[in-house]
């Protein structure tokens, strides 16, 4: 009896010793006031780049509950997002502590989010991001197969890794599981798979242009050089024509100009320099230099700018002049491009020849609006087909 009291005695002190070096959380102050609900308004945030308000989130989500497997792991993808590789420990802590199906789930999804953190950061290389993204998948997929989430971020991994046919497959699947949350993140993302694709970059720049929102001057001048080799169409042709186009506001150089690094202030440290100074010193119309002697390499490009840029190509590559005034004297049937626009012509000439396109509802163009990459890349891929033809 006496060992028994003592066995008894020697066990509670253990137990106290165990609960007093426990991390407590503080109380909860109402319903939603809990780690779940604070780690998806977390996970939200992160999803539209508030990381602070994220991370604020996932620390209360901390706050509550010290082990809260997912909200540790979306600490860690915070930090591995603002530049700290330490932040795949607490990832890896987060799915030690994760409880559940669901909660490791996401800490996995966590793990494959800070893989393409860090291949945008070029910490890791396409081969790599893919390879480490579908270890951590085939982990998941043993937990919960078929979960639309481990798929998307599988395809997000895919698509970073500049590969964009298992990107496509991959949110395919996802449309094919029923989940309506996901499937409808996953179309707009299978639609950039499918036009990826579709425009078939050749060029490693070309690849990672496509996966840019709004595309700059500067990576236009890259683009022109890398998948079009646009110079061999103003050194096999004539000298440029000596005339201007008459930008809105006079906003840009005449066309005649011809610039070298020098005159050109604002482009010595980028990393397409060398692009940019071959396409102005061609005099490629649509991106010339400013008055000022800018090239302004990070502006987004304009739709009418393409325009502008798509005619002079196809005028240099086709040798036919006539090209320049081929509309000149017709109707608009473009509402926003009257044909006193300064592009009316330019912007008939790609929209009927299907290298630019106007809303299908509206049947405006829209010539202020930017273009993204892929929608660039996949514009070059049809002018380039154009231009086979001659």
């Amino acid at each position: 009896m006496k060992v028994y009291k003592r066995l008894s005695f020697v066990l509670v002190v253990l137990f106290l010793l165990v609960a007093s070096c426990t991390p407590k959380g503080r109380a909860p102050q109402g319903m939603m006031d809990n780690p779940l609900h604070h780690y998806k308004q977390g996970v939200a945030y992160l999803d539209e780049d508030k990381l602070d308000l994220a991370e604020e989130e996932f620390e209360q989500a901390l706050s509550l509950d010290p082990d809260y497997g997912p909200a540790l792991a979306g600490k860690g993808l915070i930090q591995v997002i603002k530049g700290d590789r330490d932040g795949l420990k607490l990832i890896t802590k987060g799915q030690q502590k994760a409880k559940g199906k669901e909660e490791k789930i996401w800490t996995l999804v966590s793990e494959i989010r800070a893989y393409i953190a860090l291949k945008k950061q070029k910490k890791l290389s396409d081969y790599q991001l893919i390879t480490k993204a579908k270890e951590a998948f085939s982990r998941g997929n043993v937990i919960k197969p078929n979960s639309p989430e481990l798929y998307f971020y599988l395809g997000e991994a895919y698509l970073y890794g500049l590969d964009f046919y298992k990107a496509e497959e991959m949110y395919a699947r996802v449309k094919s599981l029923g989940d309506k949350d996901w499937e409808e993140r996953a179309d707009l993302c299978w639609q950039l798979a499918q036009k990826a694709n579709r425009a078939a970059p050749e060029s490693q720049l070309g690849k990672e242009i496509v996966l840019v929102d709004k595309l700059t001057r500067g990576d236009l001048a890259g683009l022109l050089i890398e998948e079009l080799n646009v110079k061999r169409f103003y050194t096999k042709t004539q000298e440029a024509e000596k005339k201007t186009f008459e930008a809105p506001q006079g906003v840009q150089m005449k066309f005649e100009d011809i610039y070298t690094e020098n005159k050109v202030k604002d482009i010595a440290d980028h990393p397409l320099k060398n692009d940019i100074l071959m396409v102005v010193g061609l005099g490629v119309r649509g991106l010339q230099p400013y008055p000022d002697h800018t090239f302004r390499p990070n502006e987004p490009v304009s739709k009418v700018e393409m325009a502008l840029l798509f005619e002079d190509i196809l005028i240099r590559a086709t040798g036919n002049n006539k090209l320049a005034t081929e509309f000149i004297g017709q109707e608009s049937n473009i509402p926003d491009i009257p044909t006193t626009h300064y592009a009316f012509n330019a912007v008939m000439l790609c929209t009927t020849r299907g290298l630019l396109s106007t809303d299908i509802r509206s049947g405006e163009f829209y010539p202020d609006q930017t273009i993204s990459g892929v929608d660039a890349v996949l514009a070059i891929k049809k002018l380039k087909d154009m231009l086979r033809l001659f």
